[in-house]
């Protein structure tokens, strides 16, 4: 792939030497066993899933590289054993589906009304639990402002607001978080945690994970 149809991925990201790569299990097959292989996944991966490059998506990501690697020491990422909550944000929410295999529909999935960059992330096998946490001081609480501000304008003004936003998130990625440690603002500790039942009437079975052990 060359560059140009990279496009989307920020020079800074480029550049970066901090960002996560996760190595995820999966099964082989829709009632299948364990695939013998592990497969490598990228932040590149999450932006195609997502949408888009932006600060929640990286947030996102470092925060759950930080709590996945508590709960798999080993490095290896057993997809098929997680659920999670987080709040109810596009970026975060859709982070922690593409990297745990959390869907509501499957009642792995949930989200809590609690502000900032956060995690709980559930080994359904033996209950152990992981709450990541972002440093409240680490993100430019003036972004936040100017998100909030949204709301106040139209038209011209309401352009203008966006495309201010987007270059402060911009600086922010380039200037910050592209230069940072994952472990030095995401904080991850195994907590007691009884994960809720997700209220959702619709709810199947993931029939692909139903036979994993099975020699």
């Amino acid at each position: 792939m060359t560059e140009s149809e990279e496009w989307y991925w920020p020079d800074g990201a480029k550049r970066s030497k901090n960002m996560p790569i996760f190595r995820l299990l999966d099964t082989e097959s829709s009632h299948g066993r364990y695939a013998g292989r592990s497969k490598i996944i990228t932040v590149k991966d999450l932006v195609k899933f997502h949408g888009h490059p932006c600060d929640g998506l990286f947030r996102g990501a470092y925060a759950m590289s930080v709590g996945l690697k508590i709960l798999f020491p080993d490095g290896i990422v057993d997809r098929t054993d997680l659920r999670f909550l987080s709040r109810n944000s596009p970026c975060l929410g859709d982070v922690g589906e593409y990297l745990t295999g959390g869907r509501v529909r499957f009642g792995t999935q949930d989200v809590l009304n609690r502000e900032g960059v956060w995690y709980i992330i559930q080994r359904m096998s033996d209950g152990t639990t992981v709450e990541v946490k972002e440093d409240p001081d680490f993100f430019d609480p003036k972004i936040t402002v100017l998100e909030s501000n949204l709301n106040n304008f139209k038209g011209q003004e309401l352009s203008q607001s966006i495309t201010e936003l987007k270059k402060e998130q911009e600086r922010w990625l380039e200037n910050v978080l592209f230069k940072a440690v994952p472990e030095e603002h995401y904080h991850a500790q195994i907590i007691n945690f009884s994960f809720p039942d997700v209220p959702y009437a619709n709810k199947g079975t993931r029939t692909d994970i139903t036979y994993k052990n099975i020699d």
